[in-house]
């Protein structure tokens, strides 16, 4: 027992009682993005093949998802009706392309590789004959890991997970490529300064390393995660930090992909790490909807 009520007075008793309750409710609330519940997704467990699922984006021409595997050569399509998954290309990359996000561009996919490399192939590719490879040149050791497209400019870009002259910075840089002329600028497009996220957060200790990211489509926000520190983090589309939420690791184990549908619902993938892989489920409301 860990008080003895005869050792203390009642008045006490019922202070310390309010006080644990108090705490517990501080425990219990969960604060996220506006429109979501990051606390209460719908949860969709996803098949082997998808147990490396490394980045996913929205199919506006069917609603569905496409998918990427960091151990596979090819795209995936997730039927999010029936919950099928399918191939949407053939092998259409070299082995050990190790990829890491994709985005889906009119008629054109657009695949990231680790190092630093954008893949463009067309939709249906059936081989890796019609792929055409752009690499951005920055020397060292790099690893990217987020590649997310920005209609305002027409153009993709790619956030450092860690590169090698960010060494002591405290900053994460981005880099745009130029879709209309398929070149990347010759200078960094934006950078995200880690001390800011941890100001947002109030804590030193946040890791921020960008694993996946999304434009979002109504508040034309930039959500971004980092599955090293279980993050979400929500900046302008230049990068100033706004928003900055911890992840249930629960939930959350291995976040590495994000995508919207058009009416904002948010979907995020895990790779598998203590069990299946899985796609997590936000539908969107606005404060009219949440009224009701």
């Amino acid at each position: 027992m860990l008080f003895q009520k005869e050792c203390l007075p009642s008045g006490f008793l019922v202070f310390v009682c309010a006080l644990l309750f108090g705490m517990g409710c501080k425990q219990k609330q969960t604060i996220s993005p506006e429109g979501y519940r990051i606390d209460k997704p719908q949860i969709v467990p996803l098949g082997k093949v998808l147990n490396e699922i490394s980045g996913i984006c929205f199919n506006k021409e069917n609603g569905d998802l496409l998918a990427i595997s960091d151990s596979k050569e090819q795209v995936f399509e997730l039927d999010l009706r029936n919950i099928k998954l399918k191939d949407y290309t053939s092998k259409v990359v070299p082995k050990d392309s190790d990829l890491e996000d994709l985005v889906k561009v009119n008629a054109n996919l657009y695949l990231l590789m680790s190092r630093g490399e954008i893949v463009e192939l067309p939709e249906k590719a059936t081989d890796t004959a019609g792929m055409k490879t752009y690499a951005l040149n920055l020397g060292g050791v790099n690893d990217f890991e987020t590649l997310y497209y920005d209609p305002s400019i027409n153009s993709l870009v790619m956030l450092c997970k860690t590169c090698a002259h960010e060494k002591g910075s405290g900053t994460r840089t981005a880099y745009r490529f130029d879709l209309k002329t398929k070149t990347f600028d010759s200078t960094e497009f934006y950078t995200i300064s880690k001390d800011d996220v941890k100001a947002v957060l109030k804590t030193d200790n946040a890791k921020f390393d960008p694993s996946a990211a999304a434009i979002h489509p109504l508040n034309k926000r930039l959500y971004i995660l980092s599955s090293a520190g279980n993050l979400l983090v929500v900046t302008d589309t230049r990068g100033k930090v706004a928003e900055a939420y911890e992840l249930n690791p629960d939930l959350f184990p291995q976040a590495e992909g994000i995508a919207f549908a058009p009416n904002g619902t948010m979907f995020i993938s895990n790779e598998k790490k203590f069990g299946k892989p899985t796609l997590l489920v936000f539908p969107y409301q606005t404060e009219t909807e949440k009224k009701k």
